[in-house]
């Protein structure tokens, strides 16, 4: 036991200290200290770090699933952090201080629908909200049933629009976090629309804790974070002073309930709360390492890429129960974190899950690059910012694009495409004219 302990620390220590090298040489190499890729290295030193404080607990009740930490998954782990990351720490380095305006009417136009569509939601999720809360405070296991409900709803999804405000409002959202940091980039201002995404976000946010889900919580705070770092070099001083005042209350306003759902979830468990808060944080490094790379069956996608699968006519199961149902025979599932890459490597192995993470970078590098000094056109800001909400979000969850978060990717891609084919489209058209 006192070797494998001794060992063990000696794996997490080498596993911290080449994130931390990577975030050091990445600090040394960029002009903005706290820009999005410092702060994506930062996050993926600390989860493994904050990790320790239960994997080398042996009182931790969490402890008993993980037993023996080995050298090559770390190693591993790292190179596929570091090689997603790749097109954000570019991004970084590009120090973005102005961005390629969009046809406005066309953004606006997406805007008032999105906005729409979201505050339709809004009765139903008041009632959701209230209800929640008023069982939290009743009732301590209140937390846990409503997480187990909404899962269950999800699981029997039967893909049908019937609502399509709804559906837009889901599949765009993480679109939202992005357009409204953008639009307080503007010198004309669009007071409706910094008004009416903020209230979309505030939508987002709540919504997720009126059924239970921490972890969606958590994700939109990540987009803010995402959104608020990527755009901040372009946004006024005097917008950055308001944005970090507001930005603290929503903390606040949040992290109430936050705390009451996972004491209800978790507060009566060995460690209570603080070590159940640990272990949420700090699981998916550790989880990584004892499984992902040591299953000896696979997904095959039914996870990461399930409704793609769908759309091309293959056959997968329904939702995470039905996932789950389908492969019992794997070492862990979804309900445990070990970061977006060991999703992938769950679902298509380390092989296939090296080649694809090396295709990602490649090619969002590729399309997220700068043609002037300083200067981003807004589709390629589209493109960046979703890599760098998958990285961020996945370092401590899992991949969060998974199930009906494919839609999302569709929706982001076909923003793209449409802003892209305009914005080639007016430059030939200026070149043709000479």
């Amino acid at each position: 036991m006192g070797k494998s302990l001794y060992t063990d620390i000696a794996y997490t220590a080498i596993y911290i200290l080449i994130l931390l090298v990577l975030y050091w040489r990445h600090r040394q190499h960029s002009e903005n200290k706290w820009g999005i890729g410092n702060i994506l290295l930062l996050s993926y030193v600390l989860y493994p770090i904050i990790g320790c404080f239960w994997y080398f607990n042996t009182q931790s009740p969490y402890r008993l699933f993980v037993t023996e930490l080995q050298f090559w998954p770390f190693i591993y782990l790292a190179a596929m952090l570091y090689i997603a990351a790749y097109p954000t720490l570019q991004y970084d380095k590009a120090n973005i201080k102005h961005i390629a305006p969009p046809p406005m009417r066309l953004l606006n136009v997406f805007a008032i629908i999105y906005i729409v569509c979201t505050l339709m939601q809004v009765p139903l999720i008041i009632e959701n909200m209230s209800d929640g809360l008023r069982n939290i405070m009743i009732d301590t296991a209140a937390g846990a049933d409503m997480y187990l409900e909404s899962q269950i709803e999800e699981t029997t999804y039967d893909g049908t629009i019937s609502n399509i405000a709804s559906i837009i409002f889901n599949i765009f959202s993480p679109l939202a976090f992005m357009l409204f940091f953008y639009y307080l980039t503007l010198e004309r201002r669009y007071k409706w629309a910094e008004i009416g995404f903020g209230i979309c976000i505030l939508i987002k946010c709540f919504s997720s804790l009126s059924n239970g889900q921490r972890t969606e919580v958590t994700m939109s705070v990540f987009n803010i974070l995402v959104a608020y770092l990527a755009l901040r070099p372009m946004l006024p001083t005097r917008v950055q002073r308001g944005i970090r005042i507001t930005l603290i209350f929503l903390a606040i306003a949040i992290a109430i309930p936050f705390i009451m759902l996972s004491f209800s979830r978790f507060g009566d468990r060995d460690g209570g709360l603080t070590g159940g808060l640990v272990y949420y944080v700090g699981e998916a490094p550790y989880y990584f390492n004892q499984y992902a790379l040591e299953s000896e069956v696979i997904r095959e996608g039914d996870r990461t890429c399930n409704v793609f699968k769908q759309l091309l006519g293959m056959p997968t199961p329904e939702g995470i129960f039905g996932v789950r149902g389908a492969h019992p025979d794997m070492p862990m599932d979804d309900s445990i974190f070990s970061t977006f890459v060991g999703d992938f490597v769950l679902d298509f192995g380390g092989i296939t899950t090296a080649i694809v993470f090396i295709l990602f970078s490649i090619i969002f590098t590729r399309l997220t690059r700068t043609n002037a000094p300083n200067t981003i056109p807004f589709h390629r800001l589209i493109l960046a910012y979703f890599a760098m909400s998958v990285c961020m979000q996945g370092g401590m969850y899992l991949f969060n694009y998974s199930f009906e978060g494919n839609l999302q990717i569709i929706a982001i891609l076909l923003f793209y495409a449409i802003f892209a084919f305009i914005y080639m489209y007016q430059r030939y058209r200026k070149e043709a004219m000479g």
